[in-house]
């Protein structure tokens, strides 16, 4: 029978597919290709923001995987993402010149993966109208225009603009080469910057002569990208040939240097003003930096759309960009005496601004030595509790001094979570929490900052443990003023309540409704409040989609995935937006539209499958419901055909009766009754508070492969959200209180036991490893149950808690009170406490650069256990250029290379 060539075709195609799906399968991974850059599983996307009106999307991310990110334009109606924003097309931002040293061997400080990660693009905000995009890079103010300024230009026009970019390019390169002749003959030879200056001069000349490709005989929109990309890093490299001055006085008095150097200044100028004239030509996006200042800019967004809200050396400022008038809005920032202003919050017509005033003249500097450079030095933030105070101020600079807002005086140790304004701009919604983290009030603050400002207290809860981070969730109601919603766990679990003031009696409106006029101080302190949630679940987010709905983010279909509801306060409806799979969602946004069909954006993931973003509609009640439309797709073909251990999600009884969310990896052919039993890993998530028992993708994706690595070699592995751990509700939650490797040590030995019953897992050959929560986890079980504990890796681990009070006071005290009240609990807290019943073998691992958990953790232990003689029960390593989050691929892989080994010496 004659084969059709097509059909030969599809049958060569199907082949080479099953080719690579089988080697893809059946490959072995190595912990070199886990750890890998770009990453086997692709790049994610970050700091996406959806436009208030809905309709698109902007996002950082790189197709190769590679840092730097560029910036992404995407329409929710999921049309063609585009780059709109590369580094490349910003100045480079300038460097303090370095004299040149012929000791150029060691640790190369700057070397390309540092220089990839320099001056990221980031911190993007929408402007009201969705046309424009402000952000700092480099510390200075620049506004990204997505429509063109004024009319669009001919192509003639644009073309006439860019022959003033080449003219100006080659005047500057011709002058740049008589500077280098001067400073040359007075005999100074700075071979690394004049080499340097060399080849970027050359790199613009060469662009510039570059035969055009673009129609009508002209340069492409590539080429001339090309040249100004070019044209910015010879500029950073120029920053260097100025500073010349500094480092030889003598050109100071060169006639011939100085007066070349003024021209290029003035050539520089004129360069800059035919850039920006040929950007503004096009009808596309274009730049405009505001900014060009010693202390950086921070904190950029848009008041209106044309007023940005920006902080400077810790202070607010306002810059109206219609005008360029720039106006001071706080000045109780005070570096020199540790005096910040944060929590800088404008209502919605930008009108008034509140913000608090943090004294941190109390806290302590955590020295975090370098010790990279030829001279080691140090470093590190400031850590411990501050005093605040609330305040709020015009946001056009009318008044001489803020209004404070004095609410009643709070007890113990206080902070103000958040703040937000009501639909009326004129009232704040105030959460504060005190006692020790234990209480936390809610304030209403009637016409905040006026004559007739009213304090009202909505609610006060206080938690004999500590307050939820998830209560933090509150909302006013869009047009409502005295109406809103808030998170509380008083039932046990994170719920929605809503909270409605009345009218004072004497009042010209009835009961529970608007006061008769904004100046109207007519609110009672009579609070209403219904609970709109309820369930052994908890909500995660929540916001208003118009004045009767609401939508939320929860566990309400079981805790490995999260669903989108909709609830309509008025009635008892109830409507779950469609999804056609359970899957993990989060970071969700909703748009500002108002319309009757916002979208809502939030980035998806099931437990194999990386996270991309996705839209979908918010329309419960429409007779069509549209199911969510995927916008990114960041993930390799590659990682998508590999065939993944798919991990078994199960509960296991705990001895005080409750149930402990696990997920368990088994290698190929597990037999539970084999007579050869398995070696087990058991994974330990981080953060305490953190869940890890879900149907999705996070932080952990390194692990995630690495406890896949471990089933191909055999291994089973387990991974429990231990009491601690976030998504079960209060009790759950606050279960370590008092005693941290507690009742969450207690979870360890319970699983063990049972997976020791029900797989087939050998007792004598256990091990367990995890990094800052898990790292402590580890060395705690490697030292309380070595009967059940072979080896153990802790990783950034916490070894001594009242060094991690010194280091983040807030998560300590929250558990474990405070030191000098309840040093019982630190000591039996803290692994330091049982080095001397050390008999496994423990391997300890640290980043030096580590301002979270410092490495002074480590060493104290290391110290100890040198001391009590028990140098045979551990190794270390210490990772002189790293964080408490890894970066750098070669120290990922160090790390997991000595963990795999450790495993693999003491386990098998």
């Amino acid at each position: 029978m004659k084969i059709k060539p097509s059909t030969k075709l599809s049958l060569v195609c199907f082949l080479l597919l099953f080719v690579l799906v089988y080697s893809l399968s059946a490959q072995n991974l190595t912990v070199r290709e886990i750890m890998a850059e770009p990453s086997i599983a692709g790049m994610r996307v970050e700091g996406e923001k959806l436009s208030p009106d809905g309709t698109k999307v902007v996002y950082l991310w790189n197709a190769e995987g590679k840092m730097p990110r560029d910036l992404y334009l995407v329409s929710t109606s999921g049309g063609t993402r585009a780059i709109i924003l590369r580094n490349s097309d910003l100045p480079v931002p300038t460097r303090t010149p370095q004299p040149e040293s012929k000791l150029d061997y060691g640790v190369e400080l700057r070397d390309d993966f540092a220089k990839a990660r320099e001056n990221q693009l980031g911190n993007f905000e929408w402007s009201p109208d969705s046309k424009k995009l402000v952000f700092t890079h480099g510390g200075d103010l620049y506004v990204l225009h997505l429509e063109s300024a004024g009319t669009s230009a001919t192509s003639n026009r644009s073309e006439q603009l860019w022959i003033k970019v080449e003219s100006s390019l080659q005047r500057q390169a011709d002058v740049i080469q008589e500077i280098v002749k001067v400073v040359k003959a007075a005999g100074i030879q700075e071979r690394e910057v004049f080499g340097k200056i060399a080849d970027e001069r050359s790199r613009v000349q060469k662009g510039m002569l570059d035969a055009p490709l673009g129609s009508n005989n002209k340069k492409s929109e590539g080429q001339k990208r090309t040249i100004l990309s070019a044209s910015n890093s010879l500029n950073a490299s120029l920053e260097r040939l100025e500073g010349l001055r500094e480092n030889y006085p003598m050109l100071g008095s060169n006639e011939a240097f100085m007066k070349s150097l003024d021209e290029l200044n003035g050539i520089q100028n004129r360069l800059n003003v035919a850039r920006l004239d040929y950007d503004d030509s096009l009808s596309r996006p274009y730049i405009k930096r505001y900014t060009k200042t010693q202390s950086p800019e921070t904190g950029a967004r848009f008041l209106d759309n044309e007023r940005i809200l920006f902080s400077q050396s810790g202070n607010a400022f306002v810059l109206n960009t219609s005008d360029s008038t720039l106006t001071q809005i706080t000045k109780e920032a005070d570096p020199q005496k540790f005096i910040s202003v944060g929590n800088i919050t404008p209502n919605k017509a930008g009108t008034l601004i509140g913000y608090v005033v943090s004294d941190g003249s109390k806290q302590r500097q955590l020295v975090v030595p370098n010790f990279l450079p030829e001279y080691v030095t140090g470093g590190g933030p400031r850590r411990g509790w501050t005093e605040q105070k609330l305040y709020v101020t015009a946001a056009d600079g009318s008044r001489d001094a803020p209004f404070e807002i004095k609410l009643p005086k709070p007890e113990g140790v206080s902070s103000f979570r958040r703040m937000v304004w009501t639909s009326d701009g004129r009232s704040l919604i105030v959460d504060r929490v005190d006692k020790d983290t234990k209480r936390r009030q809610l304030f209403y603050v009637h016409s905040a900052g006026a004559k007739d400002e009213k304090i009202i207290l909505i609610t006060e809860e206080t938690d004999d443990k500590w307050q939820a981070s998830l209560s933090i969730i509150f909302e006013p109601n869009p047009t409502r003023t005295g109406e809103f919603f808030f998170g509380s766990e008083r039932d046990g679990f994170n719920h929605i309540y809503l909270a409605k003031l009345r009218a004072n009696a004497t009042g010209t409106g009835p009961t529970g409704a608007e006061p008769a006029a904004s100046g109207d101080s007519s609110w009672s302190s009579d609070v209403s409040i219904t609970q709109l949630t309820k369930g052994n679940w908890q909500v995660e987010w929540a916001k208003w989609v118009s004045d009767k709905q609401i939508v939320y983010m929860s566990t309400e279909d079981g805790y490995a995935d999260r669903t989108f509801t909709s609830i309509f306060p008025d009635d008892p409806r109830k409507v779950t937006l469609p999804s056609p799979e359970k899957s993990m969602k989060g970071s969700p946004q909703l748009d500002e539209s108002g319309s009757g069909e916002p979208r809502l954006l939030f980035e998806g993931s099931k437990w194999s499958v990386p996270g991309d973003l996705y839209v979908q509609k918010v329309c419960p009640l429409c007779q069509s419901r549209d199911l969510p439309v995927k916008l990114t797709n960041s993930v390799p073909e590659a990682f998508k055909l590999r065939k993944w251990t798919e991990p078994r999600f199960i509960e296991i009884a705990s001895k005080d009766g409750k149930k402990i969310p696990a997920k368990i990896y088994l290698p190929n052919g597990h037999n539970p009754n084999a007579r050869t039993k398995y070696p087990m890993v058991i994974f330990v998530h981080g953060a305490g508070y953190l869940q890890n028992v879900i149907n999705g993708w996070n932080n952990y994706y390194r692990e995630f492969m690495f406890n896949q690595l471990l089933t191909q070699k055999g291994y089973v592995v387990l991974d429990i959200d231990y009491r601690g751990s976030a998504g079960y509700g209060r009790d759950w939650r606050t279960d370590v209180y008092d005693f941290l490797g507690g009742k969450d040590f207690d979870d360890h030995i319970d699983s063990i036991d049972f997976m020791v019953k029900n797989y087939g897992v050998d007792q004598k050959r256990i091990g367990a490893y995890g990094g800052s929560y898990g790292g402590f986890m580890a060395a705690m079980l490697a030292a309380r149950a070595p009967e059940r504990i072979a080896a153990a890796a802790a990783l950034r681990p916490v070894m001594d808690w009242k060094n991690y009070y010194a280091a983040n006071p807030g998560y300590t005290a929250q558990r474990l009170g405070f030191p000098d009240k309840n040093p019982e609990a630190y000591k039996r807290s803290s692994p330091i406490t049982y080095a001397d019943k050390l008999e496994r073998p423990l391997l300890i691992l640290h980043g030096m650069s580590d301002d979270n958990v410092h490495v002074q953790d480590s060493i104290q232990y290391i110290e100890k256990l040198i001391r009590l003689g028990k140098t045979q029960y551990f190794e270390a390593m210490l990772y002189p250029s790293e964080n408490h989050g890894f970066v750098r691929p070669e120290s990922w892989t160090d790390e997991y290379e000595r963990i795999l080994s450790f495993f693999e010496r003491h386990l098998k």
